[in-house]
């Protein structure tokens, strides 16, 4: 069976190339650009790296980086936030569905694809050129275990039939300026997502530290999730991950982590970001006036949430 799986990734493995095989060939520069709503989607090749971002019309200097693929290691997870959100496996090492509002250059997909055959990846994004960008440049291919649909990602799981459970539900959305959608930040929206997950399911929340309400979403994560724990990278982005299960202690996070790494042998170190995590009263040390910060409501975001990134 372990033969078996192996030989089918070494498959897939050549067929990810193949597709970005004319992406080897471009020349270093911009590879990729259209216009979409407030912004251009733009994918950027330098060298064996391709990088694709959201930049703002107005302000063409405001360009939020979503993804980087590594041409040579297609399944390196180049970014540490996504390395981060890779540990939703320490709580579901074999899951069977996922769900995922927000595609971007759809990396985390692509590797849980590879990694896990079993496995089956919903995604949901509302703007089809990100999705087109991602498809071009970036290796990907819809199948019967991996599909996007460009919607809302609340609406997509609101509209779900309430039997369907998740075992791994994630958010990663942003708009060009690194704006995070006030629905998707809610204490209502993370009781839907506690709605759709199976036993002991996990939810992981992709967050920018300096998101001038990074606090209050992460009080309102608190405040639906009995176990929160954060992945902090740099001070740029932070991973929250909740889960309503049995505690785990942080040597048994990072034990769980040392056993995916040995089993899937990933290119980047899941034990690494295991220990990074941060539990119970860490919390209160690396979020400033996290004990101060209100829970935040459908209906009353607090004044200029809507503004604030418009800088």
């Amino acid at each position: 069976m372990i033969d078996q799986q192996k030989n089918w990734q070494t498959l897939n493995l050549g067929n990810i190339q193949q597709r970005l095989a004319w992406v080897q060939q471009q020349p270093d520069g911009v590879i990729f650009c259209q216009e979409s709503g407030v912004h251009y989607v733009t994918v950027k090749k330098d060298k064996n790296k391709i990088k694709f971002s959201l930049v703002e019309k107005v302000n063409l200097h405001t360009d939020l980086l979503q993804s980087v693929i590594d041409l040579n290691n297609p399944l390196h997870l180049v970014s540490e936030y996504t390395q981060a959100m890779m540990l939703g496996l320490v709580w579901q090492n074999q899951p069977k569905k996922v769900y995922i509002a927000g595609f971007g250059g759809a990396r985390i997909p692509l590797v849980l694809h590879h990694y896990l055959p079993e496995i089956v990846i919903e995604c949901a994004d509302v703007d089809p050129i990100a999705i087109s960008a991602a498809t071009k440049c970036f290796g990907v291919q819809f199948d019967s275990r991996l599909s996007v649909t460009i919607q809302d990602g609340r609406e997509y799981l609101e509209q779900q039939n309430p039997d369907i459970k998740y075992d791994i539900i994630m958010t990663d959305v942003f708009c060009g300026n690194g704006y995070s959608p006030h629905r998707l930040a809610t204490k209502e929206f993370y009781q839907l997502c506690e709605k759709h997950l199976s036993s002991e399911g996990v939810v992981l929340v992709n967050l920018l530290q300096r998101d001038e309400f990074f606090a209050e979403k992460v009080k309102t994560f608190q405040s639906v999730f009995s176990q929160v724990y954060v992945s902090p990278w740099k001070d740029i982005n932070s991973v929250l991950i909740g889960t309503n299960g049995p505690i785990l202690e942080k040597e048994d996070i990072v034990s769980r982590a040392k056993y995916l790494q040995d089993g899937h042998e990933f290119s980047f170190s899941l034990i690494d970001r295991a220990i990074d995590i941060r539990v119970g009263s860490e919390l209160a040390e690396i979020i400033p006036n996290l004990d101060k910060a209100q829970v935040l409501h459908d209906d009353s975001p607090p004044v200029g949430y809507f503004d604030s990134w418009l800088l």
